[in-house]
């Protein structure tokens, strides 16, 4: 881990100000609270109860709906239609006051919001974290935490460790390549960023390398009662304990009936592991095995180059992740079909395809 280092560019500061400008805007006007990244007062937003169309705010549906724990805010958000690789996000917040009556926060244009979690202290008294999206390009991504609590009829933005008024929320926040994520965990990795335990409740935030390459180890902060304590790194959490040393996560794939998984070393090495479905990676796994390699393919230019894979060797077995089969669609557009395959002496045993 010497290389590893959390990336936090102006960049990324400036884009997530600009998006949070735009967080639960008011109906009824266009005014919006501004940002930055310095301690603060607490942000009041304006509420408006049984909002219409005809408020001045774009209306738009289908959107992923989440709900705090306690059932007080739920927040449906989405996409902006004809956005391209840098899209706007729209978020419809319906917050319970005291009285048990509703009130609606449209806003057109905001982060994506996917996850929300009630933070209760001590005292008594509740915050909300709200997990948020956004992206400058097709490549370069963006998530961090922002917290509110419910005043009367409002909510205020406040401080995500210790739910206080004085806002600095940088450490709760990860600027990161998309491709690489998306690849390393055949696109089912996104619910690990940012990720909260409810139960535990610590709080996972991802460490990068300085080119924003997610290594699936975790910065954690631990909810004490009254605020977020940072623990230290730790790897992923719910991988078992025997696997907790790796530098960076390569490749993690399910199939049908395996999960699979390769780390790297130091000097590149590489270490395989894989589990027998119903198991997860919080058991034992059924196989590890060290030293395998990674297999890169060079083909003509008119042909169609198969995607790297990683081949281990076990006595007489053979472990190939990501073995890759290439061929044309009716319309001449490659395809890209990759398995598992395991062989024996040279005899395949196994072979099944990763789900994406």
């Amino acid at each position: 881990m010497d290389n590893i280092k959390v990336r936090v560019q102006p960049m990324q500061m400036y884009y997530i100000a600009v998006i949070s400008l735009l967080v639960l805007t008011a109906c009824n006007n266009g005014n919006v609270k501004n940002k930055n990244s310095e301690p603060q007062d607490s942000v009041e937003v304006a509420v408006c109860s049984d909002c219409t169309e005809d408020d001045g705010a774009d209306t738009y549906d289908d959107g992923h709906v989440c709900v705090s724990e306690d059932g007080r805010i739920t927040i449906e958000s989405g996409i902006v239609p004809d956005g391209g690789t840098s899209p706007d996000y729209w978020a419809r917040w319906t917050v319970i006051d005291n009285d048990g009556k509703k009130h609606v926060i449209k806003s057109p244009e905001t982060s994506y919001q996917d996850k929300i979690h009630t933070i209760t202290k001590t005292d008594g008294s509740v915050y909300y974290i709200v997990n948020c999206y956004g992206k400058a390009s097709s490549v370069d991504g963006y998530e961090w935490l922002q917290a509110y609590k419910i005043v009367g009829d409002t909510i205020q933005e406040v401080n995500v460790a210790d739910g206080s008024s004085h806002i600095s929320n940088n450490e709760f926040s990860v600027n990161y390549d998309i491709p690489s994520w998306y690849f390393a965990t055949n696109g089912a990795g996104y619910d690990w960023i940012l990720e909260y335990d409810i139960h535990s409740m610590d709080l996972y935030v991802p460490i990068t390398t300085e080119y924003g390459i997610i290594v699936d180890r975790y910065r954690v902060w631990h909810f004490d009662g009254n605020r977020f304590v940072c623990q230290g790194e730790k790897p992923h959490k719910n991988l078992h304990e025997s696997l907790a040393s790796y530098n960076t996560l390569i490749c993690y794939a399910t199939t049908k009936d395996y999960i699979l998984r390769i780390d790297s070393f130091d000097g590149g090495k590489l270490r395989y592991a894989s589990w027998k479905k119903p198991k997860t990676m919080a058991d034992k796994p059924d196989i590890v095995i060290k030293g395998g390699k990674r297999q890169h393919y060079e083909v003509a230019s008119d042909e169609l180059r198969p995607c790297d894979d990683y081949r281990f060797y076990n006595g007489s077995f053979e472990y190939v992740v990501n073995y890759c089969e290439v061929k044309r669609s009716e319309k001449g557009f490659g395809e890209h079909h990759d398995f598992l395959l395991v062989k024996r002496n040279g005899k395949v045993m196994i072979k099944q395809e990763l789900d994406r």
